[in-house]
Formats: C-alpha cells, structure tokens, sequence
C-alpha cells in the first residue's frame, strides 16, 4: 500500500509538473499577450508548487514509515531524487517565485531569475521520472 501511495505521489507531481511546463505556460504565451498570459499564469504557478510540496510530503513521508520493509539501496535510490525534487520545488516556489512576481519582466533581474526557475522545474522533472523509475523497476 506504501508503495502504491508512493507512486501516486510521485506520478501526480510529475503529470502536473509536466502539465504546466509543457502545456498550459506554453499555450498561455502562445495564445495571449505577454501581460494577459502573464495574469492568467500568476495564481497558477503558487497552485502548481503547493501541489508538489504536498506530493513530495506524501512521497517522503511514505518512505519514512516504510523504510523497515526497503533495502538501504532501495530507499536511497527513492529517496534521493525525492529530496532532491522537493529541494528544487522548494526554493522555486517559496523563494523565487515571489522575487519573479515583484519584478517587472522588462527588468534585467526578471530573465536571469526566469532562467534559474526554468533550470529548477527541469531538475525537478528529472529527479521525478528517476524516482518513477526507482518505484516501478524495482
């Protein structure tokens, strides 16, 4: 039961992860003015993030209370890349994203700040199709 929780956390992250990097940001730009995708994407993102900080919550907590059933191998290879994934949610969500929606996009921050966002999410999608994998092939 721990392992299904478990893959159902991490799944649900990664499809929502997915979801908003690869569909909804990309059509919001493509279909909007820069100001109008900008306002619709605003209340998306915090959403998007607490849903991965609750996912990742889940995902670890499950492997705190099935760790005297795993492997040491095995739980390191479930967890590390967790952690790593709720690192990056982490500081995106709760330190970037709040400088990102001060700023104003034509400010020279505003880019640099995007890009180590941008970095982050892809890190996050990374360690989650790793955690995936660790959950499926075992």
């Amino acid at each position: 039961m721990l392992r299904l929780l478990f893959t159902l956390a991490v799944a649900a992250w990664f499809g929502s992860a997915l979801c908003v990097t690869f569909v909804v940001a990309p059509v919001a730009h493509r279909d909007f003015p820069a100001a109008e995708a900008r306002r619709f994407l605003r209340p998306v993102f915090p959403r998007a993030h607490r849903l991965g900080l609750g996912c990742a919550s889940l995902a670890l907590t499950t492997l705190v209370l099935g760790r005297a059933g795993l492997p040491e191998a095995a739980l390191a290879r479930l967890a590390l890349p967790v952690t790593l994934a709720f690192a990056a949610e982490l500081v995106s969500g709760e330190w970037l994203l709040p400088r990102l929606r001060e700023l104003n996009s034509a400010d020279p921050r505003y880019a640099g700040l995007h890009q180590v966002m941008a970095m982050l999410n892809m890190a996050t999608l990374g360690a989650l199709a790793l955690a995936l994998a660790g959950a499926v092939l075992r």
